[in-house]
C-alpha cells in the first residue's frame, strides 16, 4: 500500500475512534443526567424534561451506531492491499491538486501537508468517480477534471 494512503487510513481511523469514544462518553453523561433527574423531579415538568432527554439519547444512539459503521467500513477498506486500475471504494484519486478518497464521509483531513477529502461512494462526486480510470475526465460543478492518479 502506498505510504500516503496508509497515513490517510491511519488518520481517519484515529479520528473515527476518537469520535466514537466521545459519543459514548456523552451518552454515559446523559444517562447519569437522566438518573439524577428521576431522583429530584416530580410532575409535568419532570415528564417533559425526561422526554426531551430521551429523545436526545435516541439521537445520540443513532450517531454512535453510525460512527461504529464508519469505523468498521474504514477498517474493511484498509485491508484492501492492491490498487485497482479504476476507481473503486478505498481508492485515492488525484484531481488537479486535490486528493480524494472513496471511503466514508469524513470531510477534509490533512496528511503530510496535503488536503485529502474523504467522501462516500454515494456522494455526487463519488458516483462520478466510480469506475473511472487514470486520465479520464470527470465533470464536476461545471468543470472537467482529469484523473491524474489513482492509488
Amino acid at each position: 500500500m502506498n505510504d500516503l494512503k496508509a497515513k490517510v487510513y491511519q488518520t481517519a481511523l484515529t479520528l473515527l475512534k476518537e469520535k466514537y469514544r466521545l459519543l459514548k462518553e456523552e451518552r454515559d453523561t446523559m444517562l447519569e443526567g437522566i438518573l439524577e433527574e428521576t431522583k429530584s423531579s416530580a410532575g409535568d415538568k419532570f415528564e417533559t424534561s425526561r422526554e426531551m432527554m430521551t429523545q436526545d439519547l435516541m439521537t445520540l444512539e443513532l450517531q454512535i451506531k453510525q460512527s461504529k459503521i464508519d469505523l468498521d467500513e474504514i477498517q474493511r477498506l484498509q485491508a484492501i492491499k492492491e490498487t485497482a486500475p479504476s476507481v473503486q471504494e478505498g481508492s485515492m484519486i488525484k484531481l488537479g491538486s486535490d486528493w480524494f478518497m472513496l471511503a466514508v464521509s469524513i470531510g477534509q483531513i490533512n496528511v503530510e501537508d496535503k488536503k485529502v477529502y474523504l467522501l462516500s461512494k454515494n456522494s455526487p462526486l463519488g458516483q462520478l468517480l466510480l469506475g473511472k480510470k487514470k486520465n479520464e475526465q470527470v465533470n464536476f460543478r461545471g468543470k472537467n477534471h482529469p484523473i491524474e492518479e489513482i492509488i
